[in-house]
This record gives C-alpha cells, sequence and structure tokens, in this order.
C-alpha cells in the first residue's frame, strides 16, 4: 500500500478565515433590501448582526434550489454544500492542492483499486454525535441509489457493498475498476448524519424534501434563513470541530439579486461585501473603485455554447461546424472586457491537456460552404438561443450570434429565462434549447472533470450534457482514460477525445474567464480556488 504525504502537509497550515473586522461599516443604515431593488426587508436578526459587523452579505444572481448532496449540483449549490458538510478531501489555494479534511491520511493500492481513509478523531456532526466511518458508508451508498447529482463521478467505478467500515474510524473503498481521479472524486462525498436523515425521512424519501432546503452536516456553518428566490442566511457554528482562527465571520447571506448594475452600486456603497456575475463592463467601473478589489485569477472554468445535437438544425454536424466558423470570436473577447482568454476546446488552457491551437476561427466563408453541406438547412433556419436571466455577456453572446449568422440566412431568436427553469429543459432533447451558454465550473483540476459529464452519453441531459451529445467512441476512450494511472496514457487518450468533440463542433468553444469574486476591501482572509464551489469562505 501507497501511503500518501497528505497528512505532514495537512499539520503545516491552518485554516484561513474571513476576517469580520469592519464588515459591514456603514451598511446598517441602508436597508439592503432597497438597495437591491426588490428584495423583501432583512430579518431583524440579520439587521442586528449586520450592525454589530458580525455576518457578510454575498449577493449572486444564482439562486439556491437543492442542497441535497446527492441531488443539487452547480456553483451556487456547491458553495453551499461546502459550508454546511465535510467531505474526507477538499481543494484550497490556486493552483489546486488536495488537503485533507475529515480525513487525516489515506491508503492507495498502485493500481488505483483501493483506498483507505483513516478519519480524524475530532469530527463531530453539527448535534455533537461523531463522524464515523458508517455515515461515510451511509452518505456514499445514498448518492449511488440516487444516482444524481456528483454520482456520475462513482457510478461507473463504485458499487455500494464496495464501501465498508473497517472499523469507526476507517473507511475503505474497493473500487469496480481502476479510478485514477479517485482522490479528488472525495471533495465531491458530502458527509450526512445517517440519524437526522432517517428522522426526516418522508415516506422513504430518504430525506430527499427535507434536505432540499436543510442540511444533515458536519460543517462550519448552520442555516437559519430559507426563503428560495430571494436570500439564506448561514451561521457560524461555535462548536465547529475544526475550530476558527481569528476575528471570523459570525454569517453570511447569500441574496439573489439579477441585475448587475444593482449589485455593483450595492458593492461600491459598501451594502454588500461579495458581489458575483457581474458584468465584465461593471467589473471594469469597479476595477477603479479604490474600495473594491477585482481579482483577474488564472482560472480553469470554460465558457462555451452548448448546441443541441439530436433535435433541429444543430443536429446536424455540418450546421454546427457553419456556427462555429460564423462567430466573432474578437467581439466576444471584447465584450469581457480584459477578464477571458481564448480557448481552442472543451479545456482551459490552464489545464496541462488542453488543445491550444483553435480550429475555428471566424470565416463566413467557410461558414457558407458548411452551410452548404447540409441537405435540409443549406437555405437557412430559425434558431433560439436561450440565456441565463441577468446574466449579460450572455446576452451578447446571443447578439453575437445573431448579428454574424444573418449573412447565412439564419433567424436567431434571443430568450432570456431563470437558471432553474433552463436545467428543467435539458432532461429531454426534445425540449433542450438548441443554442445554450454555460460556464462549466471545475469539480477538480483534471481532464475527466470537464470531458465526462459533458460527453459521455450517461450525462446528456444533465446541464452540463445539455448538448445531448453521445458518442460510443468517446465513451470508450473516456472510460480507458479514467481506468488508467499512466498519464503518458491519460494525456493521449484526452487529447484524442478534444479533437474528437471538436471536429464534431458540440459547442461553440469561446472562453475561460478570469475568476475570483469582487469584494470590499476590507475584506481579511480571501483566497480564491479555481474548484466549482470554493468561494468566497475558505
Amino acid at each position: 500500500m501507497k501511503r500518501s504525504n497528505e497528512t505532514a502537509f495537512r499539520r503545516s497550515i491552518a485554516p484561513v478565515f474571513l476576517s469580520r473586522r469592519t464588515l459591514l461599516q456603514g451598511a446598517a443604515g441602508i436597508g439592503l433590501g432597497a438597495a437591491l431593488g426588490g428584495a423583501r426587508a432583512w430579518p431583524a436578526r440579520a439587521a442586528a448582526a449586520q450592525a454589530n459587523g458580525d455576518v457578510a452579505i454575498f449577493t449572486s444572481a444564482v439562486d439556491i434550489p437543492n442542497i441535497d448532496p446527492a441531488i443539487g449540483h452547480d456553483g451556487a449549490i456547491a458553495t453551499t454544500q461546502k459550508h454546511v458538510y465535510d467531505t474526507l478531501y477538499r481543494h484550497t489555494g490556486n493552483p489546486p492542492q488536495l488537503v485533507p479534511w475529515l480525513a487525516t491520511d489515506h491508503q492507495s493500492t498502485p493500481d488505483a483499486r483501493e483506498w483507505t481513509f483513516t478519519l480524524d478523531e475530532r469530527a463531530k456532526f453539527q448535534d455533537g454525535s461523531p463522524v464515523t466511518a458508517d455515515a461515510i458508508v451511509y452518505s456514499a451508498q445514498r448518492l449511488l441509489k440516487l444516482n444524481q447529482g456528483v454520482a456520475w463521478m462513482f457510478a461507473d467505478i463504485l458499487k455500494p457493498e464496495g464501501v465498508t467500515a473497517v472499523d469507526p474510524k476507517t473507511v475503505k473503498f474497493s473500487l469496480a475498476k481502476p479510478f485514477a481521479p479517485f482522490l479528488h472524486a472525495t471533495t465531491w462525498l458530502f458527509v450526512l448524519n445517517p440519524a437526522v436523515v432517517k428522522a426526516n425521512d418522508k415516506n422513504g424519501d430518504q430525506g430527499q424534501a427535507w434536505l432540499t432546503g436543510n442540511a444533515a452536516g458536519s460543517g462550519p456553518f448552520k442555516i437559519s434563513r430559507w426563503e428560495p428566490g430571494n436570500l439564506y442566511q448561514f451561521d457560524a457554528d461555535p462548536n465547529y470541530w475544526k475550530g476558527w482562527e481569528g476575528n471570523h465571520v459570525a454569517g453570511y447571506v447569500h441574496q439573489v439579486s439579477q441585475e448587475s448594475s444593482t449589485k455593483r452600486l450595492a458593492l461600491q456603497k459598501g451594502d454588500v461585501q461579495f458581489a458575483d456575475w457581474l458584468s465584465p463592463q461593471d467589473k471594469t467601473l469597479l476595477e477603479k473603485m479604490p474600495t473594491v478589489v477585482v481579482p483577474k485569477e488564472t482560472g480553469i472554468t470554460t465558457y462555451t455554447v452548448k448546441m443541441n445535437t439530436k433535435v433541429g438544425p444543430t443536429s446536424d454536424v455540418n450546421v454546427r461546424r457553419a456556427l462555429s466558423y460564423a462567430f466573432d470570436y474578437k467581439a466576444m473577447l471584447d465584450v469581457m472586457s480584459g477578464f477571458a482568454t481564448r480557448i481552442a476546446g472543451p479545456l482551459s488552457p490552464a489545464l496541462p491537456d488542453a488543445l491550444t491551437t483553435p480550429v475555428y476561427e471566424t470565416d463566413l466563408a467557410k461558414a457558407k460552404a458548411e452551410l452548404a453541406k447540409s441537405s435540409q438547412y443549406a437555405d437557412g433556419f430559425d434558431i433560439e438561443f436561450v440565456y441565463v436571466t441577468g446574466l449579460e455577456e450572455e446576452r451578447q453572446t446571443g447578439q453575437i450570434l445573431l448579428d454574424q449568422l444573418k449573412a447565412l440566412n439564419v433567424n436567431v431568436k434571443i430568450t432570456a429565462m431563470e437558471w432553474a427553469n433552463a436545467v428543467a429543459l435539458f432532461a429531454d432533447p426534445k425540449t433542450s434549447p438548441a443554442l445554450f451558454p454555460i460556464y462549466s465550473g471545475s469539480d477538480y483540476p483534471d481532464p475527466d472533470a470537464y470531458l465526462w459529464p459533458s460527453y459521455h452519453s450517461s450525462s446528456a441531459g444533465t446541464w452540463m450534457g445539455a448538448d445531448q451529445f453521445v458518442d460510443p467512441s468517446v465513451d470508450q476512450m473516456l472510460q480507458d482514460a479514467r481506468s488508467t494511472t499512466d498519464e503518458a496514457k491519460r494525456k493521449d487518450l484526452y487529447t484524442k477525445i478534444q479533437q474528437t468533440v471538436v471536429d464534431q463542433a458540440v459547442e461553440l468553444y469561446l472562453f475561460t474567464p478570469l475568476e475570483g469574486i469582487p469584494h470590499r476591501k476590507e475584506i481579511q482572509g480571501y483566497s480564491y480556488c479555481p474548484v466549482m464551489g470554493s468561494d468566497p469562505w475558505w
């Protein structure tokens, strides 16, 4: 067995928390509900905490529809999950490093099929009961049974009987096949308190209804307010088993607000401390403000336009290639105002296995030639571009398409839609939008984290698999790549996968953003990590 050296690393660092020092200076006198344009009045408890400078306010365009660790999975959900639950390992820093969390260390066999974790003796759930190996087993088996959310990381490589408790503080995973990124995947195995889940089981639903907006974890924050579509409040657990360092925040609020300019003004005034999903134009304005920090960190998120490969005009590869040649990539980078760099394929250039030379550059002559190859759509067609309400760069992406595709006699209808409503459409190719822009955050810094959920046939119909792509040869290469620990072989397979999906023009491959959440300058301890859901509190 090969023992990791993570224990030594774990003991050499101390957790970093945001300081509450001067967090809400000047905010108490201005109702945040008014500042954010129409949100309901703040609860008295939150307002009192604001006056004391204890609660940080984070405003975002994205709602938090379901935090059940076996169901919900996107950026906002992941951030919440990481604040109320713990995992065996966690990613921190940029570039991201794997750090033991509930575990103190691990052992693995050379073929990456058996993994054994030793749990921290101090680990406790929020009700004071110990985090045991049985809880890890329960959480893993529940995830596999419900088979949603992050189950794609485990379903193909782990059977329910493959996770066992060796003793109360040792858990063993015996994989059905080797899985090279398994340690990365453990950062998404959120551990639930079985007793709490079972106490809230309704008609055999394994606690799903209750866990949509409640938590049964061991994380550092507790939920104290849950108003879907409006605001969510989380209070720091003073008894968190890992402890706290310094003048940490007493809590934080996730406020849903769509308009970028409204969020920018709230950040400028100090009514909020963090503002996410701001337009590049608003970020540019904020860069000039001495009281605001606008990070430009190299990340591994990608921004692409998913094209429905099963239904309508985009089911024709010639149409998809035509759209790829017709798109104005320079205009897209201009929209991003220096907050993005071009990508050549589905991976960010920050990952070593990414393609570096784009196949598609703006060339209307080539676009017309590709469209002419289509037996059904050569003379033009109508198509719908759907984007998330409030995300200005997404709207402008649609506008670029509308302008460019006129030359191909293609009429683009631009439609704004709430994220949750759009996700519901992806499940069926017949309702899935023809064109839909998506920021694909990183579950872990490995090509598998992007390529499997985007292009494996089992992911078709999810938000990352919104293109409905199915290709048996790609499936096989993806399976081979995650099953080998030979890095040279993995690199070769991932190169071939990228070349295949680019040749098939499955998506419009646009850019990787320069990331980090704009925040007030007085914030202390903010550390960017490119792994999805890591911002802003850890």
